[in-house]
């Protein structure tokens, strides 16, 4: 489950540690600039990951997201200033 009040940081670290889990390739170093082609991800894992992704931010978002953000800073930039989908935390 996020915080209340989901951060570019949040995101970027469970993105990180999501993909160190998930990654079959102990050479490759998993940082906040490591592109998601080059670690591998094509559309199926893509969409893997962005359906992990949704389920911990409790919201829906675009499978080609890793595609169009195609770094990990750049991916939890983009949904971390609303552009996502993350619902605010003040509605509902």
């Amino acid at each position: 489950m996020p915080p209340a009040r989901v951060t570019e940081a949040d995101i970027r670290d469970w993105c990180i540690a999501y993909l160190q889990r998930t990654v079959d390739n102990p050479s490759i170093a998993i940082g906040p600039e490591a592109n998601f082609a080059e670690l591998g991800l094509d559309s199926a894992t893509s969409a893997y990951f962005i359906v992990e992704l949704e389920e911990w931010l409790g919201t829906e978002l675009s499978p080609e997201l890793v595609f169009e953000y195609p770094t990990i800073s750049s991916l939890a930039h983009f949904i971390a200033n609303g552009e996502g989908g993350i619902p605010d935390a003040g509605s509902g």
